[in-house]
């Protein structure tokens, strides 16, 4: 099956994000304890949104072998407004978020 230009953008995006979260220190080695129950958590706002990002939301863009991820419309940048706040090291982490966002 052949990628789309929009999988492929969104890839390309998510690879960035995942460099970009590297590089500003807030990459971790080992999964949370949470990750292993993921599908039983009820509160979902404490999870930490990084780690949701890290350990969810990006290993199902880049698993899906070119497969269209088939999500309803979600907007991560108001969840990671609220998370990093006034942070401004995290610009460039938010605008690959408002990237992904527009083409999700």
């Amino acid at each position: 099956m052949q990628m789309t230009s929009k999988e492929n953008l969104i890839i390309i995006k998510v690879r960035e994000l995942e460099t970009e979260l590297k590089e500003c220190g807030l990459w971790l080695k080992f999964p949370p304890s949470w990750t292993d129950h993921f599908d039983e958590v009820k509160d979902y706002d404490k999870i930490d949104f990084v780690q949701w990002l890290q350990f969810i939301f990006i290993p199902n863009y880049l698993h899906q072998n070119g497969k269209e991820m088939h999500l309803s419309r979600i907007s991560i940048v108001p969840q990671a407004i609220k998370y990093f706040e006034n942070d401004v090291q995290k610009g460039k982490l938010l605008q690959i978020l408002i990237e992904i966002d527009s083409i999700v």
